[in-house]
């Protein structure tokens, strides 16, 4: 009786300690749980972009919802900016330093001769519909032709080249002193479609251009609208890093300027939340994952890759944060939202991959969005000779 009230008495003194240290924290029952707790941290992807801010749900079947301009009301969008929007920053100064690259005609890879210049794009007629007569005529009574001998069969006639309708420069050649441009040529998203459902487009710096903050002058200038496409991923900015560029302190994306010069200043006189002239579309089946102040992420179907549209009309975007949506189908309209930033108008896009590599990370876009606009126009462009040495650093 002894020996079993001592063996009694040892396990509930164990049991009560053990409690104890429980009610404690102590991790006595759980000993990595303090191995864990002393565990470092995974630090963040450094090339993640920032969170977005806190978003307030938005209902993408009810466009007409209080608030709405047309679009799914974005409460979020372009916060910080004027009641206005985006402010603009043309008419300063032209910077005569700054080289856009358009000093001489452009002169063709294959052949080494000057190309002709190319023609403005203009803004398409209104369409007219037809009156319809009230009493239809009677058509003449055509008397049947006669028999056509069959004429000899002729030679099939050799196809004429299809004229370019745009010029481009390889991938990589930046605006001049703007950066040192990465070194991948591949077409690294082969069946995407082109973001821009069918208005002329310019992939070009909009910085190093009329109307940007370095080179000065009016964003509707002509001479913007009959430029080569021009890369400017890894163009010199303040921060931004990715294996693809050389250094950090880089843009991760495309720009891309849309329309025409008058199409360009009637969305400048118009209001922010009104702009509704030029479509962006979906570039491939997936999700919406995200809709911030100024952008809006599209995961795709195809799994590994992650588009991200900036500067839209934020106002009046037709799609909100796990909307699903087709390829092709409209997500909204550019313009120069970019909160109390001043930027031009146009569309920022980026394609963001996963690699077995690094991760996730800026992939350039360029190679894959030439290819897409081809297919889009189809006409195969021209390819001009590069005009000068990249710079490796801005003036």
């Amino acid at each position: 009786m002894k020996l079993s009230s001592l063996r009694l008495g040892a396990v509930s003194v164990f049991a009560i300690v053990t409690l104890s240290a429980c009610d404690a924290g102590n991790v006595l029952l759980w000993p990595w749980v303090d191995i864990a707790a002393k565990e470092e941290t995974v630090p963040e992807d450094p090339n993640a972009p920032p969170p977005p801010p806190p978003l307030v749900a938005v209902d993408p079947l009810d466009p007409s919802a209080e608030g709405s301009t047309g679009g799914v009301p974005n409460p979020n969008g372009n916060t910080g900016a004027p009641a206005d929007g985006t402010p603009f920053d043309d008419g300063k100064p032209e910077n005569p330093a700054i080289d856009t690259g358009d000093g001489k005609p452009p002169v063709s890879a294959e052949t080494g001769e000057e190309l002709p210049p190319l023609p403005v794009p203009t803004e398409p007629a209104p369409t007219e519909t037809a009156e319809t007569p009230t009493v239809p005529e009677t058509p003449p009574v055509t008397p049947p032709a006669p028999t056509p001998e069959t004429p000899p069969t002729a030679p099939t006639p050799t196809p004429t080249p299809v004229a370019a309708s745009f010029y481009y420069f390889r991938p990589g050649n930046l605006a001049p002193s703007s950066g040192t441009g990465a070194l991948e040529p591949a077409v690294l998203v082969p069946d995407m479609l082109f973001p821009i459902k069918d208005a002329p487009a310019i992939a070009q710096t909009q910085v190093y251009r009329w109307g940007g903050g370095i080179k000065g002058g009016d964003q509707c200038d002509t001479r913007n609208y009959v430029a080569p496409w021009r890369d400017n991923y890894c163009e010199t900015r303040s921060s931004g890093s990715t294996p693809w560029c050389s250094k950090s302190g880089v843009h991760l994306g495309q720009d891309i300027r849309v329309g025409t010069p008058d199409g360009c200043k009637a969305e400048r006189a118009t209001k922010a939340a009104d702009r509704a002239r030029y479509e962006v579309v979906a570039v491939e089946d997936g999700i919406i994952s995200n809709v911030g102040s100024y952008s809006i992420s599209l995961r795709s179907d195809s799994g590994g890759r992650i588009y991200r549209y900036l500067h839209l009309n934020m106002k009046k975007l037709k799609v909100a944060t796990n909307q699903t949506v087709k390829k092709g189908d409209v997500l909204g309209y550019v313009s120069n939202d970019f909160g109390g930033t001043p930027t031009t108008l146009h569309l920022h896009f980026e394609i963001r991959l996963n690699t077995a590599e690094n991760g996730w990370q800026y992939a350039p876009p360029y190679s894959s969005l030439l290819e897409a606009y081809k297919r889009r126009e189809n006409n195969p462009g021209e390819r001009v000779a590069d005009d000068f040495l990249v710079a490796s650093t801005p003036r």
